[in-house]
């Protein structure tokens, strides 16, 4: 009799240790019958890329709900440009300034940035995750943003004088894409930063999620995705116009993009 329940608690104690394992450095492995939870948040810091030439960084943290599910709040901040802008550069040096030119964007007329909420959810699709293992899955965020408008200044040259700043106007159509004989490159990006215009607004992404080692202490993962960004009021990155065919300001900017996050669960 003492033999059979000493084998009755050895076969339970097996299935215990079995259905949730304890890994170095605080990780867990689990079986499809018995999945837990290990962490509660998560906080990691993103860097992205997004078309057409765009660039956002920001933070993340998450509530981990179950192994497979984290609601999340997000901030992130990062330029939107145009898919038409082509950037020039005369190669010229001033010899009252004794500067040498910069590069400018031809047919620019603005700047814009956006700074973003969002609060999204992540799902992950694997049941289960080895150590190392890449969980595959997907997320989705929504929230306000705020966009910021700064004009775009170009340095035009004059007779026996240093470059002056000049913005688009409307009056000076010639000046931004016209024949351009006197542009010496685009203005120190602080000029103009006195005339900023706010815009408020919203966006959206979807993303396929990709976690690197889903279940470590340490949160990585890459994800690929749609963007979208609407702002109310005049958010106008180039000038539209006879001389530039084709070129619109359009009132939803969409883009794709690949985030890399790396950070921390606990």
């Amino acid at each position: 009799m003492h033999r059979v329940l000493l084998a009755c608690c050895g076969v339970l104690l097996s299935l215990g240790l079995s259905a949730q394992q304890e890994l170095p450095g605080n990780r867990n492995i689990y079986d499809a019958k018995d999945i837990g939870i290990v962490y509660n948040n998560e906080l990691t810091f993103n860097v992205a890329l997004a078309t057409p030439r765009n660039f956002f960084f920001g933070v993340r943290s998450g509530k981990i709900i179950t192994y497979d599910k984290t609601r999340y709040w997000s901030l992130t901040f990062g330029d939107i440009r145009h898919s038409r802008e082509r950037r020039e550069n005369p190669d010229r040096v001033n010899v009252v300034s004794n500067r040498v030119s910069r590069a400018y964007v031809f047919g620019k007329q603005n700047q814009l940035y956006a700074l973003r909420l969002g609060f999204g959810t992540k799902k992950l699709l694997s049941e289960k995750a080895k150590e190392r293992g890449v969980a595959v899955g997907y997320s989705y965020e929504f929230g306000p943003s705020l966009g910021i408008l700064k004009p775009y200044y170009l340095e035009i040259e004059r007779n026996d004088a240093a470059p002056i700043d000049v913005r688009y106007t409307g009056d000076n159509l010639d000046v931004f894409v016209g024949t351009q004989n006197n542009v010496f490159g685009a203005s120190a990006w602080t000029v103009g930063l006195d005339e900023i215009g706010i815009r408020p607004g919203v966006h959206a992404k979807v993303a396929t999620h990709f976690g690197f080692g889903a279940f470590d202490e340490t949160a990585k993962s890459l994800e690929a995705g749609l963007m979208a960004d609407y702002f109310l009021g005049n958010t106008d990155i180039m000038v539209e116009s006879e001389l530039t065919p084709g070129v619109s300001n359009p009132p939803v900017y969409l883009s794709l993009f690949v985030n890399l996050s790396i950070g921390k669960r606990w």
